[in-house]
């Protein structure tokens, strides 16, 4: 089976000591347990990706940057050396583009065939409306708009995202646009964090919780 994770981090300058925890705590422990969960399923080919996100207003085109897929644990050492390089800062005033980084962690290259799709989002601030930063440079031209995000989730349009093997889970301030997409996504899980203090508050072993969803 395939196990494909997206992990989607907002890089503004508030999020440093969430980044930090996620690269020195977060992740070697997630990687433990999903080891654990492939080897009960018989294995499993597992794969990481990581999207950053800023502000296309402050960081014009270099708002949004895509790593390729990683295979675990084969390629582990190439991923932590990439994860080196995120660093936080820059993204001006809150909100920033986080729903545009979703809708390219959607439209990922995700593995053909029978497997499990999972998006883990995180940021401490709201987003900016889908297409409100259109003309700001380097803003692509071909984003959809909030409907054309629901439908790439639900299937009305092309991607590789299978209906039975999604999973979303979102990390982020409540009454935001973050909880209401949540509310209107199938197969996605809302977790709030504060509005201030860098995600501090969250635990990140509540997300292994969800692993036994993939």
């Amino acid at each position: 089976m395939n196990a494909d994770i997206v992990f989607v981090l907002d890089a503004t300058a508030t999020m440093g000591v969430f980044i930090d925890r996620f690269r020195r705590e977060f992740l070697p422990e997630f990687t433990k347990q999903i080891e654990k969960i492939a080897e009960k399923d018989g294995g499993a080919d597992v794969r990481y990706k990581f999207i950053i996100f800023r502000d296309y207003g402050s960081e014009g085109a270099a708002a949004i940057k895509q790593s390729g897929f990683y295979k675990i644990p084969e390629e582990e050492e190439k991923l932590n050396h990439e994860m080196l390089y995120i660093e936080a800062g820059g993204g001006g005033d809150s909100p920033e583009n986080g729903l545009e980084a979703i809708y390219y962690a959607m439209k990922s290259e995700f593995a053909e065939g029978a497997g499990t799709q999972t998006i883990f989002f995180f940021t401490d601030a709201d987003a900016v409306g889908l297409g409100e930063r259109r003309g700001c440079e380097g803003y692509p031209e071909d984003m959809v708009d909030e409907q054309g995000l629901k439908d790439v989730w639900s299937g009305k349009a092309p991607s590789r995202l299978t209906q039975k093997g999604k999973k979303l889970v979102i990390v982020a301030p409540e009454n935001t646009a973050y909880s209401r997409l949540a509310g209107e996504l199938d197969k996605t899980i809302f977790k709030p964090a504060a509005k201030s203090g860098n995600l501090n508050d969250i635990e990140l072993s509540d997300m292994f919780e969800v692993l036994g969803l993939l």
